[in-house]
């Protein structure tokens, strides 16, 4: 059962919406999926999740344990099918959590819920856009990190910065720490920064750059806002993204066992 943290340090790159292709990927393959979102902001949250939870992933701080992981779960809003998809809100309070520690005076809390999520598959982590003590949390408690980013100049230096918190969590917290991959997003073929950007990624990760690159379609956008999983959204430009999902979970599969 991998637990795999998606990572960015800069918002808007699409971390949230790679989690929820890469979610709803596993649904279509008929794996158990766990989301537990981790942003304040909650976006996973509002998509996946009930109106009214009656915990959230503040509990997994609060007191964690396998109780904790039990009264935070519950099913998403999605259709079902073939598997199924359950959720981990998030709170607007876990800000109090994410004050910025020095990485090895961090004492993992999440790691003590998150060991009782065996029952599932695949466990999806959705890290805040910073390297505060959240995101942190997340990698202790993790099989495998994955750095999202764009092809912008801030994307590159953001995707920098997270692969440097990656080795310091590894160095301190968490030496099984594996780093599976950048996830390039958001490409638009036709302005040539990106794909400057997208080769200076090339040059700085080399093969870890999880290829192909997910360009920036209207589709995801709309699946999104109607809270469907792109895999059944049903448009010519979905389709063409959940099959790049697909690929992609391919290979983060392999590299995180």
């Amino acid at each position: 059962m991998p637990i795999v943290s998606i990572c960015s340090h800069k918002g808007g790159v699409g971390k949230t919406s790679v989690v929820l292709g890469l979610a709803g990927a596993a649904m279509s393959r008929g794996l158990a999926t766990l989301v537990v979102d981790l942003d304040p902001q909650g976006n996973a949250s509002s998509i996946l999740g009930p109106e009214s939870p009656t915990a959230s992933a503040l509990d997994l701080f609060a007191r964690p344990g396998s109780k904790a992981l039990h009264d935070a779960v519950t099913a998403c809003s999605w259709e079902s099918g073939p598997g199924e998809v359950d959720v981990v809100v998030s709170d607007p309070m876990l800000i109090k959590y994410d004050a910025w520690k020095e990485i090895k005076s961090v004492t993992p809390r999440l790691a003590k819920s998150l060991e009782h999520s065996a029952g599932y598959d695949l466990v999806l982590i959705d890290c805040p856009p910073s390297l505060g003590t959240l995101a942190v949390e997340a990698l202790a408690a993790s099989h495998g990190a994955l750095i999202v980013t764009e092809p912008t100049y801030f994307g590159v230096q953001g995707a920098l910065r997270a692969a440097d918190t990656y080795e310091e969590v590894k160095k301190h917290l968490n030496r099984k720490l594996k780093d599976l991959g950048v996830i390039v997003n958001r490409s638009k073929s036709t302005a040539e920064e990106h794909d400057y950007r997208a080769r200076e990624l090339a040059r700085e990760f080399g093969k870890l750059v999880i290829k192909p690159i997910i360009p920036e379609r209207i589709a995801i956008q709309q699946a999104e806002g109607s809270a469907i999983a792109i895999q059944k959204y049903g448009s010519a430009g979905s389709r063409e993204v959940a099959h790049l999902f697909d690929t992609h979970l391919t290979k983060l599969l392999n590299r995180v066992r």
